[in-house]
């Protein structure tokens, strides 16, 4: 079949394409957007990286979500944290990187999310308040990346 003088194989893999690409940018800024508007203060850890971390790390923490082939210089392993740290897990490190304390700018940019900012009601009058309380967000979060580390 021709479409304006193209044969309908020589266009229909770019579209394609293009629709996937779209699709998967609407995906993130949905996932985006609902992080930011469904606020995770009184989920569990579990249930805090289904919701902000699965997309990029997978569902299971091995790295491999959705998303996680746009991200340039791959994407980490969870559940190998503290293999890889010689058997112990590193939870202040872990806390620091996903606050946003600790970049680590010699494996490149930072493409994931400075959590400890996105979780910050910056709206709050009392700021004391609303830092334990982003602290104690990612203290789950890191009880429950703890919890999946293999042997």
């Amino acid at each position: 079949m021709f479409l304006g003088g193209t044969p309908a194989k020589e266009w229909q893999a770019p579209a394609m394409r293009s629709v996937i690409l779209v699709s998967l940018a609407l995906a993130i800024l949905t996932a985006c957007a609902s992080a930011a508007t469904h606020s995770p203060r009184q989920l569990t850890g579990m249930e805090m990286y289904q919701q902000l971390c699965a997309s990029c790390h997978g569902v299971d923490g091995h790295g491999d979500g959705p998303v996680s082939s746009l991200i340039r210089i791959g994407v980490p392993d969870l559940t190998r944290v503290a293999q890889r740290d010689g058997g112990e897990f590193p939870a202040e490190d872990v806390r620091r990187t996903i606050d946003g304390r600790w970049d680590r700018r010699a494996h490149g940019a930072r493409d994931m999310p400075v959590w400890g900012w996105q979780l910050y009601d910056v709206s709050s009058t009392h700021d004391a308040e609303e830092r334990a309380i982003v602290d104690s967000m990612i203290g789950r979060l890191v009880d429950y990346l703890r919890s999946i580390q293999v042997e």
